[in-house]
């Protein structure tokens, strides 16, 4: 199994989870990278076949770039390692409005 085909099973898990929220949630090519595009967020997924977790700054950072001017949307990563433990990364200003909006 090559790496997309990996990639695209934690793409399909993530949309899955995402769609329980947003029904009409769904994956987009972005240069050349598939995301995930719903009411509230974007989305991209990372599968590596390491132990450990490692965020590249200048993937966070185009993806962050991509958001429309004067949105409320917000950008989040799902990241998955050998074992198959999934992290999600999301900005802490983002986290502290979601739990403020959920208080």
């Amino acid at each position: 199994m090559n790496t997309r085909e990996v990639g695209r099973k934690l793409e399909e898990w993530v949309l899955a989870k995402v769609k329980e929220i947003d029904p009409k949630a769904r994956i987009y090519t972005n240069y050349h990278q598939k995301d995930i595009m719903c009411n509230f967020a974007f989305g991209e997924c990372k599968k590596r076949n390491t132990k450990d977790f490692t965020i590249k700054e200048d993937v966070w950072r185009h993806l962050n770039n991509n958001l429309p001017i004067d949105t409320k949307k917000f950008c989040f990563m799902v990241h998955e390692n050998i074992n198959g433990i999934k992290l999600l990364t999301l900005s802490a200003d983002e986290f502290f409005r979601i739990l403020k909006k959920i208080k």
